[in-house]
Order: structure tokens, then sequence, then C-alpha cells
């Protein structure tokens, strides 16, 4: 046989295993070996009564539960938000609390903001190797403009207990503390209230998660409303207060609570939110309630509001109001949308079991969405439930929807946010591309499996993005290629080799706002890793069984990355810690050479 030289690009073992990269990875006095096979758990906390060894929530498990009943109102020509709520707040950690701890998301807009003061170093690190200076693009330009013309972030008033004193408040950035009258003691509950107002960013000047969109041609608003009202941050036993700020790619680390909201908009606004709506007979018509219930049953998404209806409503405004009331049941929180523009359709999704057999998957979307949306949405936000619940657990809520927006895809729980649209034509008529209808079809996929990942199974996403991006990539594309297997989902090996190749790396396991390249570190990296888990390492059934005894033991619980590596390796039977190190601890390559063939 012909000697040939080859060298090898896989990703089944990311270890430097050369000698060379042995010889150089660590300088010892004896020796200079290194164990790439030694155990974790060095790395990895101590098990204790909260969290086992075997990866489960342990005996005295804890975690903090909110609840919130607010009122807000849109003020649509001001683009502004006031509302006022009043929170329950129950301690159910060992500890006794003298203050607690808020997230203030609209203060990321505010000049001063430590985001603001920040982006450029950001940028310019995300440029490395070659360390040049981040260019000033025409957008930013723009975001500066509105940024400046515009007085963003909260104001915040009448913080009071419940017996009507006021409480001292102190903002920190994008953080609030409440300081309160007594201690609050384990197994206790507090009460307090306050009133708040912010305005509204304009979504495509600013570059946010939530904000609303301006029509031109027509004179109206798409308001995509999220991060919007203060929220308490999460308390918890392997931080205590995770009161990071926000700054703008670690998301979101929150409680369990129930949520009363009543949202008054204009009378002719149509509103998708989190929740089931308690209030039909006073914001829908009798026809509007009679298809509703036909979607129950229908095999195909019943519209709600057609088409002609929606493009009627856009002629109109008013200044009459409805106040739109809905609740819901053991959520982390809550988001809505509103517009005159929407057509809504419907469809029920009867998936069995004993927790809630019949789902509403709905969409929400304005005359651009067109035939894209009426053919894909709901029934994409369905087949994603069908997915997820055969890997995880069956979807718990009244609710799933997806609303047509500015955003290009954001998730809460029951609300997903999703950005792709159709075309305008010369001869006025709408169509899309193959590429709109796959990146539609992939995000209704992506953002309603985060109402499982993180918005059940409640990771804490400003620390470790990867655990809900990473989880959720995985699982996204077993989805999308149950869809439709000749679609690239991008979440294979060979989609993160430009990236590995790349000097641009941190491990998977940093915290959220330091990773550099935050696409393929958190989202592609991790997914491509728990593919290439179940296909080549442990097979599909020992992965799926351990994958969805993750999914139920921390289902309305907080995971860490331990409780993950520990569930799969407990549940598996196969020691993995040489894969969680390789692929999470470090950014370790495969350097194999195949020097000879003889």
């Amino acid at each position: 046989m012909k000697k040939i030289g080859l060298t090898l690009s896989a990703f089944v073992l990311p270890l430097a295993i050369s000698s060379a990269a042995i010889a150089s990875s660590v300088e010892q006095t004896k020796g200079s070996y290194v164990d790439k096979f030694r155990q974790l758990e060095e790395a990895l906390p101590t098990p204790n009564v909260y969290r086992s060894a075997a990866g489960e929530p342990g005996e005295k498990y804890w975690q903090q539960r909110v609840n919130y009943d607010i009122d807000v109102k849109l003020d649509e020509k001001k683009h502004r938000i006031t509302g006022s709520q009043s929170i329950e707040y129950k301690n159910n950690s060992p500890h006794t609390l003298k203050y607690l701890w808020l997230q203030l998301d609209q203060n990321i807009f505010k000049s001063d903001s430590i985001a603001e003061t920040t982006k450029t170093f950001k940028s310019t690190l995300e440029s490395l190797p070659a360390q040049k200076p981040a260019k000033l693009s025409l957008g930013e330009l723009r975001r500066q403009q509105f940024m400046s013309d515009n007085e963003l972030g909260y104001t915040i008033s009448g913080v009071k207990d419940d017996d009507g004193k006021e409480l001292r408040v102190t903002v920190v950035d994008t953080l609030m503390r409440i300081d309160l009258n007594e201690p609050l003691k384990p197994g206790k509950e507090v009460e307090f209230s306050m009133n708040f107002a912010f305005n509204i960013v304009e979504e495509d000047a600013v570059g946010a998660r939530s904000g609303y969109e301006h029509f031109e041609e027509d004179g109206n608003d798409i308001f995509l409303i999220a991060q919007w009202f203060p929220r308490l941050a999460a308390y918890t036993d392997y931080e205590a207060w995770t009161n990071k700020p926000f700054l703008g790619s670690g998301e979101f680390t929150l409680e369990f609570g129930d949520y009363d909201v009543e949202i008054t908009v204009p009378a002719d606004h149509i509103v998708s939110a989190t929740g089931k709506l308690d209030n039909a007979s006073k914001v829908l018509t009798s026809t509007q309630r009679k298809r509703l219930k036909q979607a129950e049953t229908s095999k195909r998404p019943v519209f709600i509001v057609n088409a002609e209806e929606a493009l009627e409503n856009e002629k109109e405004g008013t200044d009459k109001t409805k106040t739109w009331h809905f609740k819901a049941e053991n959520v982390r929180d809550f988001a809505w949308a509103s517009s005159r523009k929407f057509m809504w359709d419907a469809k029920g999704y009867q998936q069995g079991g004993d927790v809630q057999p019949l789902v509403m998957a709905m969409s929400f979307f304005p005359k651009e969405g067109g035939e894209l949306w009426e053919k894909y949405s709901t029934e994409a936000v369905v087949h994603t439930m069908e997915v997820y619940s055969k890997y995880s657990f069956d979807y718990p809520y009244p609710t799933a929807q997806s609303v047509n927006g500015p955003v290009g895809g954001m998730e809460y729980p029951m609300i997903t946010f999703n950005g792709p649209r159709t075309k305008l034509q010369d001869d006025g008529t709408r169509t899309y591309s193959q590429a709109e209808k796959r990146f539609l079809l992939g995000v209704v996929i992506h953002e309603v499996g985060h109402i499982y990942f993180p918005m059940i199974v409640n990771s804490d996403e400003r620390q470790w993005t990867w655990m809900d991006e990473g989880l959720n990539s995985f699982l996204d594309g077993v989805a999308g290629r149950e869809w439709d297997p000749t679609i690239p989902w991008g979440v294979e090996p060979r989609d993160i080799v430009s990236y590995m190749k790349s000097e641009v790396q941190v491990p998977i396991m940093t915290q959220s706002d330091s990773v550099l390249r935050l696409g393929p570190n958190a989202y592609t990296k991790p997914a491509a890793a728990l593919n290439i888990l179940r296909e080549v390492i442990l097979g599909r059934d020992l992965f799926d069984f351990a994958f969805k005894e993750y999914a139920q033991r921390w289902k309305y619980k907080r995971p860490t990355p331990a409780d993950f590596f520990r569930t799969m390796e407990e549940a598996s039977g196969v020691d993995l810690d040489w894969f969680w190190r390789g692929w999470f601890y470090t950014t370790d390559h495969v350097d194999i050479s195949l020097d000879k063939v003889y």
C-alpha cells in the first residue's frame, strides 16, 4: 500500500493527545503526563442536602416563590408603559433576609448603564486576535441617536409594604435593592407594592429583545412587551442573590409564581400574553369566541381574527380602551404583545396525559406575515410540543403562542416572539423564499422549545447561557429533522469547524457575559457535543433515557451544570467526566495525526 500522511479532523475526542500537546500542557516536577480522563469531581461543587451526588434535587432542596398582581396601561401615541404591581414574596430558604433584589432590565438603555459603557470594550475583545477597534456602523449611529433623543429607563415610585409604610430603595444600574422594614424569616412571606413607568424603545433602532415596530404605510405599531416590570432576582442555594447586572448577553434568572395581570390597550388592539385570557366575554366578540371554541377540535388552524378584519382594524384607530385580563399559574415570567394589525389563528393540541390535555397553539401576525405565517407558524408550534414532550415531559400550560414582530426570536412562558416575514412584490402580492420558510420553522421550533428549557427546567441564564441555548439548540435540531430531514438545522459538528479552528474561544463553562462569540460557544458547540454524545458515545437509547430523566427531575426547579453532568452519567451508567472536561471546561481540540499507513 502506498505510504500516505493524513491529518484527521474529528470531534469525538476534543482532547490534545499528541505527544507534543501533552508535553506542553502542564509543567510538572516529575514527568509531563496529563490525565485527560481524570475524574471531574475536583471541578464540581460538593454534593449536599440541596443537590445530590446523583444530580437530583436533595432532600432539603428549596427555591423561593413570587406572585405578582399587575395593572398596566399602554399609551400607544407616547409609546409608554405605566403600571402598578403588588408582589407577594415567600422565603422558602433557611436564611433570614434583610433586603430583596429586583431586576430593572429597562435601565440597560440608560446612557450611563454598565452595558452601554462597556459595549465598545466587548466588541473589541470579539475582534481578537486582530484586536482592531470596533467600527461605528450606521445602525449604531441610529441607535445612539434614538437613545439620546428619548428618556429611557424606569421611573419608580410608591414602594410600600402591605401596611402602607414606605420601603427604602437603592438602584444599582439594572438592579434595585429594597430594604425590608422587618427581616423576613424562613418560611414567612412579605407583600409590597410599587408604581413604575418607562418609554418603550423602538426595537429596530435599538436592537432590543422587545419594543415597538412602527409601520409608516399604515401608521400603526406592533408592541412586543417583555422585561417590562420590576422582577425579583432569584435567591439560590448556590449563589444567594443572583444580582449580576443585565449587560445584554446573560439573560434572566427568575423565580416561579402566579400572575394576575390586567392590560389596558386601545380598544381595537388584539393582545397575546403569557397565561389564559380570563375575560374573553368582555374583550372578544361573540364570533371570535365561537371561532376560538371551534379551533379546539379543528384539524387545521382556525382564524379568530382573519385577514380582512385585521386590515379593517388598521384603517381606524380609537381613543377608547379595553382591559384584557390574563392569569398564569406557576410561571417564571410574563410577556405580552399588542397591535391592531394582528391576525390571530389557533388550533387545539390534544396531547393526552393528565397534566394539560388540551393546549391552544396560537399565532398572531400582521399582513406582512402573510401566507408564510398562515401555513406554518401554528403548525410548527404544535410540532414542537409533540417532539419536546416525547424527550422531556408533557407541555403543562394551557397556551403556546407565536407572535410576529420586530424581534428575531425571543421566548417567555407560553409566548414567543418570532421575526420572519413575507416580502412585498411589485404587483402588490407577497411571497417568501425557501430561506424565509426555513427561518420561520427554525425560529418557532427553537423559541417554543425554550418554553421547556429554561421556562420550566429553570436554569440560570445569567450565569450559564449554554444550559438553555445549547440544550435547546440540540433538541430543536431533533425536532427540526423530524419536520424535514433535508433542512440543514445548524447543530452538527461540521457547523462548528471554523469556530473550533479560530483563536477567539473560551470554554463553554464561561459566565454568559464573558463569552466571546456567543452563538457558536453557547448554542452550536454544546448542541454539537450533545449530538455526538447521543449518536456516537452513548447511543440514542441511553442518551434519551438520561436526558428525559434530567428534564423530569428538574421540571419547575433550578438545575446547575453539575446537576446536568451528574444526571447524564448516573442515568446512563457511563463515565463521561472526560467528555464534560474536554468539551465544556476547556478549548482543547482533537490533535491526532495519521503518519503512516502500510
